[in-house]
């Protein structure tokens, strides 16, 4: 029968075993970190093992938060793995430092956070290698150390000492201050330790690329040594431009301010002309390349030196007719001039063959041009280039017999229409193949009755006499005799035409004077609006169009003429 106070002390000792077991197992033998209990696992990747062991001691802002449980080898260096505690938690956005606690002393792992939020640590994370330093080796250093002592002949050792004992002796204050100031120094860089180090990754792929580049470097150096030995050797022709340099600064500075005035001007002016060659650079690159070839083939048979007769040799031929000349779109017969005519005049523009761009009369004619900026599309000129409908022709095919067609362009200019036209039967050209003009009706064709309860148009009284004849530039030929629609006989009004598409923003139309029939004959102001917002403008027509494909492209500048 065990006593009270022998119950007591075995109740004590169980006790106080309880409690130094679980210290034990606890504290000193870290039982719950072994098996993992309320801990974290992290992996770290590292470039090489850095002298880490298991057991390594994980420190957060200087506090031990866990340890390393083990250290393995991969493809690319080294992997410890971490078991950290719960609390605190550890920002994800950290970089991870392997630290020595002196200089032979056991390492350890740093966490240094690069923020104070989420996201957090997690079990299972990894450091990746790029966010993972390792420290400095000391054995390739002291390596290197003994190798700098063997290569000092030993029998020199005491000449070195002597030395330096003569460098230093007295010199104990200079170094001293010395010394403070490379601690000042060293504390001034210290404050910027993280744009030091940048600064010196930065610096590493520089000395790499001039490693790399040590023989063009050469090459340069002895270029360079070439070149200053051609200014030795051109030293009195250096002295004579360096003496006669200000005069000829001085020349220059006069005539640059003497066509100060122009200079601008010019430059305006050659920003056109370089708009123009850089449209036209392709065309200019083809015409340099097979120009050359062209004059090649030229010489080879008409330089008399080319042919053993001392003649140059070649074919002519005289075709008459052989295809017909073009006449559409040209001045019509009234307007010709005596050949007797010797004055000079100014013709009208816009004088080319408008016959259809298929047709086998002058294939070569400005109707077939091809537009630059819109590959596979030709036209006369840029507008009609740009414009969406591009080229159309005033004529189907050749009038050889009978009035010239409608040309609303001559018409627009002052030039009047041939006078074989008659305007009373609305015959302008042979009936067929020639489009008619905007608001004109074929012959034959009744009048179209207005609607009932319409009011009936308002018509312009004519007068009894002829109307005065249009005045024309001075530079067209004079009118043609009286007869004429535009300067003789009136033109009766043009019945009313359908109804037109209203234009926005109250836009006139603009058109030829000559379509609207009121026998004026002169030139009519009108305005179209274009929005370059939208694309849309409007046609001479009263049509209400869109350009589609009026993105804007990248600017040209003078760069794009040189070959790359």
């Amino acid at each position: 029968m065990l006593t009270r106070f022998v119950r007591t002390q075995l109740i004590i000792f169980t006790i106080a075993s309880i409690v130094g077991v679980s210290v034990m197992i606890f504290a000193y033998m870290k039982v719950p970190t072994l098996l993992g209990i309320g801990r974290l696992t992290v992996t770290l990747e590292l470039p090489a093992a850095g002298g880490l062991y298991r057991f390594s001691n994980v420190t957060y802002r200087g506090v031990q938060i866990g340890k390393v449980m083990g250290v393995n080898l991969t493809e690319n260096g080294a992997e410890a793995t971490m078991s950290l505690d719960t609390s605190p938690k550890v920002p994800a956005d950290l970089l991870a430092e392997v630290r020595s606690v002196s200089a032979v002393g056991e390492q350890y792992v740093e966490l240094l956070p690069q923020t104070d939020s989420g996201p957090y640590l997690e079990d299972g994370s990894r450091i990746s290698r790029d966010r993972a330093t390792i420290p400095q080796e000391v054995g390739p250093m002291l390596d290197q150390l003994s190798a700098l002592v063997d290569s000092i002949p030993s029998d020199r050792i005491p000449d070195l000492l002597d030395e330096t004992f003569k460098a230093l002796n007295g010199a104990g204050p200079d170094f001293q201050s010395l010394l403070d100031s490379a601690s000042k120094v060293a504390g001034d860089a210290n404050a910027v330790s993280d744009q030091t180090r940048q600064l010196i990754d930065d610096v590493g792929p520089l000395l790499d690329s001039q490693a790399e580049s040590t023989e063009a470097i050469r090459t340069w150096a002895r270029s360079l040594a070439g070149v200053t030995e051609q200014l030795v050797q051109n030293d009195p022709e250096l002295r004579t431009v360096l003496q006669q340099g200000p005069g000829f600064a001085q020349e220059v500075s006069q005539l640059l301010t003497q066509i100060k005035p122009t200079l601008p001007i010019l430059l305006a002016n050659l920003t056109s002309v370089t708009q123009v060659l850089l449209t036209y650079n392709p065309a200019l690159e083809q015409l340099l390349v097979i120009f050359p070839g062209i004059i090649a083939a030229q010489q080879s048979f008409g330089l008399p030196q080319n042919n053993p007769t001392g003649l140059p040799s070649g074919d002519f031929a005289l075709t008459i007719s052989d295809p017909v000349a073009c006449t559409v779109g040209f001045l019509p017969p009234s307007q010709w001039r005596s050949p007797e005519d010797m004055t000079t005049v100014d013709t009208p523009d816009g004088l080319y063959c408008k016959l259809p761009q298929d047709s086998p009369i002058s294939v070569r004619g400005a109707r077939n041009y091809p537009c630059i900026e819109h590959p596979g599309k030709r036209a006369p000129t840029v507008e009609l280039c740009n414009d969406p409908k591009g080229y159309q022709p005033l004529a189907i095919r050749e009038h050889s017999l009978g009035p010239y067609p409608f040309d609303p362009n001559l018409v627009s200019q002052g030039v009047p229409v041939d006078e074989r036209v008659d305007f009373q039967d609305r015959i302008y050209a042979p009936l067929q193949g020639t489009p008619l003009p905007p608001g004109a009706v074929p012959a034959g064709t009744p009048p179209v009755a207005p609607p009932p309860g319409a009011p009936a148009p308002a018509t312009t009284p004519v007068p009894a006499g002829p109307p005065a004849p249009a005045a024309a530039p001075a530079a067209v030929a004079p009118p043609p005799p009286p007869g004429n629609s535009i300067n003789g006989t009136p033109l009766p009004p043009v019945p009313p035409a359908a109804a037109e598409v209203p234009p926005s923003g109250g836009a006139v139309p603009a058109a030829p004077s000559a379509f609207g029939g009121n026998g004026t004959g002169g030139p009519s102001l009108a305005v179209a609006h274009y929005d370059p917002a939208t694309g849309e403008y409007l046609t001479p027509d009263g049509r209400l169009e869109r350009q589609t494909n009026s993105a804007l492209r990248a600017p040209k500048s003078w760069q794009d003429l040189l070959p790359t």
